[in-house]
């Protein structure tokens, strides 16, 4: 970061007189330097900008010729200006602001060095829009102004200009405003538009904040969908809902409305039939999986208050077979220490944290000012948690990138350890009472894929040939083989301490889609049961936000089985659906006995329910062929074999809607292929997504799809060569209910 630049200048910033009698501008930048301000950083270069910085959009909204804007060096560059004092000597201060909506890259109004107004970019946008701040209570007192960013990655950066004082309260946008409510029933119904801009909620009870505030696209111009704010437990009181920032033409604030009902409903053209999704709201990464008195629990990231990313709670759902799913409230909702990010969940069967014999304890990371990491138990089956008093139990380092923390019991020594996500590494904890931790190794320097963010860790045993190796999951976004996120793995071995990894050629990935990640494990599961049992995230960052379906955001995978198993040149980690999904298998006719190029149909029994289809091809000497889905629009799947290059490729760029984002049709999206006789191929097919294994899970790849119309038909390209066989071709209706 470049050094301090200080400019010389008087004690008390000059106010130069606008147009408007009125008002008295506090800094136009028109001079063209940035005089009377304190420079740090590099982000806002040595002077004003006369229009968009290279790699930047047009620049538009801003007077004169000249403003502030923090894109020096791209979104990643970080800095502050720090205005001369100056007296308050009107009601109001109104300024314009753009760039980033991060809550890191803000103008800020300090009295007496305590900061009393903070704002934000309403939208994530170039053109600058006009902000007001109220500082009657503050006239006559001495101020300074901070313009900061400290924001790296997309929208990184903020644009200022025009800050003036004046008597006239300018903007159309209103700041804390609040609306009063009566409360006789359950909800309050919230109206959203996914492409508003959030603005903070605050619920307020006899005039005391309830929680922290949450983050809500209030619907400006048209209402999408409704979602619930629950308030039964405030039934016969007055509670406030105190809105961050409000525009005066916003048409959500007067549409909130109480009810004691909420209906959703699952009748949605792209909602899965067979795969779990949240009853409403985003969903993200898989968390706190764990088998308890015969349910599975699944916890995941959740926002509850809009269908996409943000306000992170742990949404929670229990099933007996990994396949229907009971939705329960949320499990945790965010404090004081910040969001919950992702985590995982034990049962602690000797009672070493004193929470009581058999509770379950989750661990997750809170994201608030720093990534830090605090526990929370349940006693009642995980219906209701507590949140340990003395979070978290292990604080930040340091580290930007310091999360997810995925737990086991190391029987061996009689001892808990952690695998946790630092940065580009995987650090290993140990603790006997869950809360207090020990450091014990890092893995990862010189090894694996380090494009991207390391997340989402598990480390565990797997029998292959009757010994045990140990496996570590590493999920990483960006870097992944074909474009955004991934999951890799490691195998080798682990003493309790430190993890060494066998000589493979890494990266390996545990699924070449790309729409699988972040998945870890069950734990607690029977050693009766004996099975490794895993569940990711069916979507990717890279369009994760945009994609086209309605009140909900993102599937889980199938659950699956992991085992080792050798590709015919390495040892690799498979993955394939469990049996309870297998047994939901609905008969088993046989789509045809002879392999021809015609068009096989595929009923709508069987697409309104999901399918799988099964074979077996042998390809006969034949190095290239491939088969599609496809329907009667013209929309299909491809899915090709190239026995020369070794590669299996997934072309979903004819697959239906895919205008929603630029980084979803294009790349062919390839996986490695071990040259075999024959290759027996299984493909859940579901409302928007396929997910295929070869092999029994040598290779996988799980991709996201929005058709149009259903997949209806089976249609395979044998190049006109009549060697290749493809045998048992089979048809199966999936069961749901």
């Amino acid at each position: 970061m470049r050094k301090k630049f200080i400019y010389p200048a008087l004690s008390l910033l000059a106010l130069t007189a606008c147009n408007n009698k009125d008002s008295l501008m506090i800094e136009n930048f028109e001079s063209g330097s940035f005089e009377n301000w304190t420079i740090e950083g590099d982000a806002f270069g040595e002077a004003p900008e006369r229009e968009a910085l290279p790699g930047q959009q047009p620049v538009v909204g801003f007077e004169g010729k000249f403003l502030a804007n923090s894109f020096h060096n791209g979104d990643d560059s970080r800095g502050t200006l720090t205005s001369k004092p100056f007296r308050i000597e009107r009601d109001y201060i109104n300024f314009l602001i753009g760039g980033g909506m991060s809550q890191d890259t803000y103008i800020e109004l300090l009295v007496n060095g305590q900061s009393v107004h903070k704002t934000h970019s309403t939208v994530e946008s170039e053109t600058l829009q006009l902000m007001s701040w109220d500082v009657k209570a503050y006239k006559g007192q001495e101020a300074t102004l901070r313009i900061v960013d400290n924001q790296r990655g997309s929208w990184g950066h903020i644009l200022i200009d025009a800050i003036e004082q004046s008597n006239q309260y300018k903007s159309n946008i209103m700041e804390n405003y609040t609306l009063t409510y009566d409360i006789s029933k359950k909800y309050l119904l919230l109206p959203i538009e996914d492409s508003a801009p959030e603005t903070s909620v605050q619920l307020v009870v006899n005039g005391e904040n309830i929680g922290v505030p949450q983050n809500i696209r209030l619907a400006r111009t048209h209402i999408q969908y409704w979602l619930p704010l629950s308030v039964e437990a405030y039934k016969g009181k007055k509670i406030d809902l105190v809105f961050g920032q409000a525009t005066k033409k916003d048409i959500g604030i007067s549409q909130i409305k109480p009810s004691d009902t909420f209906d959703y409903t699952y009748d949605e053209t792209y909602r899965p039939v067979f795969h779990f999704t949240p009853p409403y709201g985003w969903m993200n990464d898989p968390n706190g999986m764990v088998y308890h008195n015969g349910q599975y629990h699944l916890f995941y990231q959740h926002n509850p208050y809009g269908a996409r990313w943000g306000n992170m709670h742990w949404g929670h759902a229990v099933s007996e077979d990994m396949v229907h799913w009971k939705h329960l409230p949320v499990a945790l909702a965010p404090d004081e220490l910040g969001a919950i990010f992702s985590g995982s969940a034990v049962v602690d069967k000797y009672n070493t944290a004193g929470f009581g014999e058999g509770a379950i304890v989750v661990f997750y990371t809170s994201a608030g000012q720093q990534q830090t990491q605090s526990i929370a138990y349940s006693l009642d089956n995980g219906r209701t948690f507590t949140k340990y008093a003395h979070n978290p139990v292990i604080p930040n380092p340091g580290i930007e990138d310091f999360r997810d923390p995925k737990v086991f019991w190391y029987a061996p020594q009689n001892k808990w350890i952690m695998s946790l996500a630092t940065s580009q590494s995987i650090t290993f904890y140990t603790s006997k009472n869950l809360k207090q931790w020990e450091k014990l190794s890092e893995f990862g320097e010189n090894i694996g894929a380090h494009t991207g963010v390391w997340e989402c860790p598990d480390l565990f045993p797997l029998i292959y040939d009757g010994k045990v190796k140990w496996v570590l999951f590493v999920s990483i976004n960006p870097g992944g083989p074909n474009g955004g996120n991934a999951t890799q793995y490691f195998i080798g071995d682990f003493d309790g301490t430190t993890f060494t990894p066998d000589p493979l050629p890494y990266p390996l990935w545990l699924d070449y889609g790309r729409d699988n990640y972040a998945g870890v494990t069950w734990s607690n599961i029977p050693e009766s049961d004996g099975r490794r049992l895993f569940l990711g995230w069916m979507n990717n960052w890279d369009y994760g936000n945009v994609v086209p379906t309605r009140n909900f955001r993102s599937a889980m995978t199938l659950p699956r089985e992991l085992r080792l198993a050798h590709n015919g040149l390495h040892m690799v980690v498979a993955s394939f659906p469990v049996k309870e999904v297998g047994d939901e298998k609905d008969g088993t006719p046989i789509i045809m006995d002879k392999l021809t190029e015609e068009t096989f149909p595929i009923g709508a029994d069987y697409y309104n329910n999901g399918y799988v289809l099964s074979f077996t091809i042998k390809p006969n000497g034949l190095s290239i062929f491939d088969f599609a889905l496809q329907n009667s629009k013209g929309e299909k799947i491809i899915f090709a074999f190239d026995t020369n290059q070794k590669t299996f490729v997934v072309d979903r760029s004819q697959s239906g809607l895919s205008d929603f984002s630029n980084n979803f049709a294009k790349p062919l999206i390839k996986a490695p292929l071990t040259k075999k006789d024959s290759y027996t191929i299984h493909m859940w097919v579901d409302k928007a997504s396929t997910e295929v294994f070869i092999n029994g899970g040598e290779v996988v790849q799980t991709n996201i799809a929005f058709p149009t119309e259903p997949y209806n038909q089976l249609k395979f390209d044998l190049r006109g060569n009549t060697a290749i066989s493809v045998d048992n071709i089979t048809l199966y209706k999936v069961k749901h209910n």
